[in-house]
Order: C-alpha cells, then sequence, then structure tokens
C-alpha cells in the first residue's frame, strides 16, 4: 500500500482560510494547516507550547535534546521579539517551541513543509525540526518577476536544474531591467509630514494595547503577533523619533551634483528589524544591520565616497532617527526625501548598499556596483557580497577591484537565476482573501505550487538534499548545521 503524499502548511495570523484553500488545490492526499491560534486551522501550537514553556520556566532549562545552546543564540537573535525579552524567558520560549513543533512532526509525518517565508522563532524552530525530520522548507514568496512567485529556504533561491529558454530570459531582461521598473508589491504612499507620523505611532501605539488585552482574554499572552505589536521592544519607534521628518535635505539634488555618479554611493534602507536580514542573513554579527551600515558609511566617506540616504517608504513612522544621526555625523551623507523613487536615486548613483532588498537586484540589473549579503539574486560574479563582518574592513577594496563587464551578459545571468527560481502565480491573492467568495488566482496558485514543489521537492530533483549540505552555516548554532535531509 502507498504512504500517502502529507504536507504541512504554516499559517500566519490570519491567513490560515488562505492556505486551507490553496492546500486543496496542491495535488497532496492529506493537507494540515498549521497555526500559533487556537481554533484556527487544522491544529494548533498554543496549547503544547505552553505545557512545555512552564516546565522550562520552573526548572530554568538553557538547553534541550532538541535544541542546544548554541541553537538557542542563534534562535534568539533572530526574532525580533525574542531579542528583546530576558534570556531566561527568551530561551523557555524557544525550547517550548521547540517540543510542540516536534510534536506536530512526529503525529503528521509531512513529506514537505510550506509557508511564507521565515519571519519569527516560531517557524523558525518548526523549519529546523523538520530538517531534522528530513522535511524539506519551501518559503514561499512574490518573485521580483512580475506575475511571478519564487520558493526560498533561508534567502537561497530555490532553483530547477532545468535553463529558461533564451526568449524567456529576453523577455525578462526587457521587463525587469527597465529603469522605470517597480516590483508588484510596492505600493503608492501618502505625503510624509509630522501629522502623519504621529497618526501613524499613535494607531499602532493603540493597537499594541488592543493586543495586549486580546492575548490576556485569549489565555495567550506569549502569542509572538500580540507581543511583535509592543511599544516596549528597543526597536520601536518613540514620539521624540518625530525629528526624522526634518532630517530629509530638500537642496538633495544640488548636494549629489557635487560628485561624479560613480561616487555617490545609494544607501536604500530597508524595514527594519526585516525578516529578510534576520533569517537570510548567515553570520550574527550582520544581523546588526544598522551598525553595518554606520561602519560601511565610515570607510567610504573615508575614501572620498558619498552616501545618499534612502529611507524605505514603509518605514516612516517605524524608523528611530538614531540610525539617520549616525550617518549624517559623517561628511557628504545626503538624506533624501521619502517621496523620491528609489529608482530616480538608482539612476542618479553609481553604487548601491543593502543587505537583502530589491534595490540591490535593480542596482545590479542597471550595471551599477551593488553590495549586499547573501540574497536570494546575488552572486559572486556580478554583486559584491558582504559574508562577513570582516568584509567590511574591505569594502572600498572590494568596490575598486570590480573590472568591466558587459551589461546585457550581467543582465541575462541574473534573469535566468530568477527564471529558474520562478512559476507563474499570483500569489498576492491572499490580500483580502474571503473563503466564501474564493478568488480563481489562489486555486491556480495552489496548482502551480505543487507541479513546482514536484519538481524540486523530495519526489522531483530535491533542491533541499543537493544544495543545503550538512555543515553549511558559519556559525556553531547556524541553522544551516542541522543535520542533513534524509
Amino acid at each position: 500500500m502507498n504512504t500517502p503524499s502529507r504536507a504541512l502548511i504554516w499559517a500566519v495570523y490570519r491567513t490560515s482560510p488562505f492556505w486551507t484553500y490553496v492546500g486543496q488545490h496542491l495535488g497532496y492526499d492529506e493537507v494540515t494547516v498549521l497555526t500559533a491560534r487556537r481554533g484556527d486551522g487544522d491544529r494548533w501550537l498554543t496549547d503544547d507550547f505552553y505545557a512545555a514553556y512552564r516546565q522550562f520556566r520552573a526548572t530554568g532549562a538553557t538547553a534541550s535534546a532538541l535544541l542546544t545552546e548554541a541553537e538557542i543564540t542563534d534562535v534568539i537573535a533572530r526574532c525580533r521579539v525574542l531579542r528583546w525579552k530576558p534570556r531566561a524567558q527568551a530561551t523557555a520560549m524557544a525550547l517550548a517551541m521547540a517540543e510542540a513543533a516536534e510534536k506536530v512532526l512526529v503525529d503528521v509525518r509531512p513529506e514537505v513543509l510550506i509557508g511564507f517565508p521565515i519571519d519569527s522563532y516560531v517557524s523558525d524552530v518548526l523549519s529546523r525540526r523538520a530538517r531534522v525530520h528530513g522535511v524539506p522548507h519551501f518559503e514561499m514568496t512574490a518573485s521580483p518577476l512580475p506575475g511571478m512567485t519564487m520558493l526560498i529556504h533561508r534567502g537561497r533561491l530555490i532553483t530547477r536544474r532545468t535553463p529558461p529558454t533564451r526568449d524567456q530570459i529576453e523577455a525578462g531582461v526587457r521587463d525587469i531591467a527597465d529603469p522605470s521598473f517597480t516590483p508588484a508589491y510596492v505600493q503608492g504612499q501618502a505625503p510624509f509630514t509630522r501629522g502623519r507620523f504621529l497618526r501613524t505611532l499613535g494607531y499602532f501605539r493603540l493597537r499594541a494595547l488592543v493586543f495586549r488585552i486580546m492575548g490576556f482574554l485569549a489565555r495567550d499572552p506569549l502569542n509572538q503577533h500580540y507581543l511583535d505589536a509592543q511599544p516596549d521592544l528597543g526597536h520601536k519607534a518613540r514620539w521624540r523619533d518625530m525629528r526624522i521628518v526634518d532630517m530629509v535635505q530638500a537642496d538633495w539634488e544640488s548636494l549629489l551634483a557635487a560628485f561624479p555618479k560613480e561616487r555617490r554611493v545609494l544607501f536604500g534602507l530597508q524595514l527594519f528589524p526585516e525578516a529578510a536580514i534576520d533569517y537570510w542573513l548567515d553570520n550574527l554579527a550582520l544581523l546588526q544591520h544598522e551598525d553595518m551600515l554606520v561602519e560601511i558609511a565610515r570607510r567610504l566617506t573615508g575614501a572620498g565616497y558619498q552616501i545618499v540616504v534612502k529611507d524605505h517608504p514603509l518605514q516612516f513612522g517605524f524608523r528611530q532617527a538614531e540610525l539617520l544621526e549616525r550617518l549624517k555625523a559623517f561628511p557628504n551623507v545626503v538624506v533624501v526625501p521619502y517621496d523620491v523613487s528609489g529608482n530616480a536615486l538608482l539612476a542618479r548613483c553609481g553604487l548601491s548598499v543593502t543587505a537583502t532588498g530589491t534595490l540591490g537586484l535593480q542596482a545590479g540589473l542597471l550595471g551599477n556596483i551593488s553590495i549586499t549579503g547573501e540574497a536570494y539574486y546575488a552572486s559572486d560574479e556580478d554583486f559584491v557580497i558582504l559574508r562577513e563582518w570582516d568584509d567590511l574592513d574591505r569594502v572600498v577594496e572590494l568596490i575598486e577591484q570590480r573590472g568591466p563587464f558587459n551589461l546585457h551578459d550581467r543582465q541575462a545571468r541574473i534573469i535566468e537565476t530568477l527564471l529558474r527560481g520562478s512559476f507563474p502565480a499570483d500569489i498576492l491573492s491572499f490580500r483580502g482573501f474571503d473563503a466564501g467568495n474564493p478568488n480563481p488566482a489562489a486555486a491556480e496558485l495552489g496548482r502551480e505550487l505543487g507541479r513546482h514543489i514536484a519538481t524540486v521537492g523530495p519526489r522531483g530533483e530535491y533542491w533541499h538534499r543537493e544544495h543545503l549540505p550538512p555543515g553549511g552555516g558559519r556559525g556553531p548554532g547556524s541553522p544551516l548545521n542541522w543535520a542533513p535531509l534524509a
């Protein structure tokens, strides 16, 4: 008798109806939708988590059979909530989540784990335990290619072996290498004023209070979603950060004119904290993202470069002013207004710095020197990749080592990689999903996702086994150092 094919889907807050519908079209015999809220989805982690948490808190455990101390350190450092909690509490939460995840994996015995990208210790620990059980984790996200979706694993693009056709590559180059290209998930923004900053901050302070009450009433005070909203987390904006509105420079164009394009460096700031930074960069030192940017600025301004700072529009009302103050302490640093587009600045700057953001990809496609972390699109041939803190000391040298290249060949290489990892589907069909009147695009997404996993998953090419060998990480607690997949 054949073993039924089973998929486990991790559904973050308010997405379980969408994932249930997608799961019905994946092509698996059994699909279990897992959540972190009681009564949501087919199964939830909540009760097992709290039972284990009380035990670990009472005993003061610092490790378990499921997580070593080094692994706990790695888990805590990457989570935007746990790293602000007392070590004893954060340790107990990580250990308890490992116990809850382990129980689900043993009971369900899935062939694959599917969900949106890892964005907290909950999905991080679930993914780690899945790998120990030989279960590959497919993280679904939007592809930069219009109308397409892609799968990643901790920032690595999950690619097919079969290359795209030359016509497909050329079409991709035309679509995405256009200087006017903007990713589908970038939305228009309202004016960036003091009033808007105060309204945004005030709304999210009120939301935090509501979530605290909801957690209490639901007997779920440690729920990641509720904790993430609380203003006592160290990265949250404060009322005094409203001064960030006055830090932008209206005369930015004349300031840029004092430097040639090849000496201007665009700092395209990402959302912070950002799951793409926390879970895509293997080296824990580089997770100190703001310190990393300051150190790069120190070296580049000292070498005669101009820094052009462009904050992410969705960060308005959330950014602490300290980062911009630290950057502006260096000479030749310009902070441009929020309403200046990233595309306009890419055209004016010869270099770009970003950890994992899409601006780094766009910079590479436009022929700029693009300095990035270990993002899904980055390759040593076409990008300057920072993997260790010591790389910051060599950043000027790494830039000046870049020689001439053929732009079209670079674009074709990048697009070919993206095409190998993308498939046609509308991931944005999860927005406003109504189970009573489901978006047909979500059904098609499920079918295409199932077909794609059949190609790159354990019944096909098995990307995880081929590209994630044991010992791949650079730290003792790195998730890439876990046992090999079966």
